[in-house]
């Protein structure tokens, strides 16, 4: 059972952009329809205004068709946002393990105030889960004692398909295609989106993300 670990927290300042307003439908998207969209980057050019870093250690940036985040801190975690500011959000987005640890962190941000209160929903590559919030600072698990494991989630350099859902008081973790946490949270209304990578005690995490898509629900 991965245990939780409260990480070092990278203050850093965040590129801005305007909202893009438009409509988007694919086949692989099953759950979007008639909802508008809110935002939408393949990452196919640097338009997008994402947060962009590197140094030895960090990585933020576009590469390979898409968007990567690499960090050799450890106990860690680094992220970039487009600089928005939503309420609700539905947002999706593909991640591969390029290298680094099994034992890591990677997903999506919803409700990005600043460095000190957000929240993340993320997964593993060896198959755990969950939804922190950080407040003033202080990051927690929201409604689990630890990270939970599921199977839905596809080890190694496999591609994870990462939707969440952050609805009025409702937070909802879906993987694959899987539902596998919801819980409730009053705490933040609204802010950013963002990608999230982190490190535990053995640094190298690297992912790539791609498809980054942000819809109302």
């Amino acid at each position: 059972m991965k245990i939780f670990k409260v990480f070092v927290l990278l203050l850093i300042a965040m590129s801005l952009s305007g909202c893009a307003s438009d409509r988007f439908a694919i086949d692989t998207l099953p759950w979007l329809g008639e909802e508008p969209v809110l935002f939408k980057d393949s990452f196919s050019s640097q338009t997008g205004g994402w947060f962009t870093y590197q140094d030895s250690q960090l990585f933020s940036g576009y590469a390979q068709g898409g968007f990567r985040l690499r960090s050799d801190v450890k106990n860690f975690q680094f992220w970039s946002v487009p600089g928005l500011n939503f309420k609700d959000t539905v947002i999706f987005t593909r991640a591969k393990k390029l290298t680094g640890p099994e034992d890591n962190l990677f997903g999506v941000l919803c409700r990005y105030q600043n460095d000190s209160n957000y929240y993340a929903l993320v997964i593993s590559s060896d198959g755990y889960y969950g939804i922190f919030r950080t407040l003033n600072g202080e990051q927690t698990l929201i409604d689990q004692q630890n990270m939970d494991f599921s199977d839905v989630i596809n080890s190694g350099e496999m591609i994870n398909e990462i939707q969440a859902v952050c609805q009025a008081e409702e937070l909802t973790l879906i993987v694959n295609g899987v539902q596998l946490i919801q819980v409730e949270d009053a705490f933040l209304s609204y802010g950013d989106v963002g990608l999230l990578v982190g490190n535990f005690l053995e640094p190298g995490v690297d992912i790539l993300f791609d498809d980054f898509i942000v819809a109302s629900p």
